[in-house]
């Protein structure tokens, strides 16, 4: 038995045959012409030296802080999250390094001082972000980190 009607020729084939050779020529041009500019990738030296970053911690002023008896203090109120065992962070390109706050000193003054060191810290980085006790983040230079012991005042 034969159909009524006659099928009409595949043009499948046709459209595959071209879609085929498309492809290729877009191959074959993205392959001879792949000598354009390229994107220098910049690796950045890693790490090899470290410093240490010490210094103090004032929290606030005489208000801030109460005296525990025993030449200590603590951070009161709003600062009363700055206390012995307090972390410091902090925070550069290539990495961050931690430290705690020790110490606790009563000063004659009313205010209170806590010791810290933070080893770890990564050389030559463009900028440090130094953190204490979840508080705000300041930005510090390599210079203002290095030498002399810091002085950090937590407001």
């Amino acid at each position: 038995m034969q159909p009524l009607h006659a099928e009409p020729p595949s043009r499948r084939s046709v459209w595959m045959w071209v879609g085929a050779v498309a492809g290729l020529g877009l191959a074959l041009s993205m392959f001879l012409n792949n000598n354009g500019p390229r994107t220098r990738v910049v690796a950045r030296p890693s790490v090899t030296s470290t410093f240490v970053v010490s210094g103090v911690v004032v929290p606030g002023d005489s208000a801030s802080v109460s005296r525990d008896g025993r030449g200590g203090c603590v951070g009161t109120g709003t600062h009363a999250d700055v206390v012995d065992g307090a972390l410091v962070l902090i925070t550069a390109t290539a990495g961050l390094a931690a430290g705690r706050l020790t110490d606790p000193q009563a000063l004659t003054d009313g205010t209170c001082r806590f010791a810290f060191s933070v080893p770890g810290v990564p050389t030559g980085q463009d900028v440090y972000l130094v953190t204490v006790a979840h508080r705000d983040t300041r930005t510090y230079l390599e210079r203002e980190l290095t030498g002399e012991p810091v002085r950090l005042r937590v407001d």
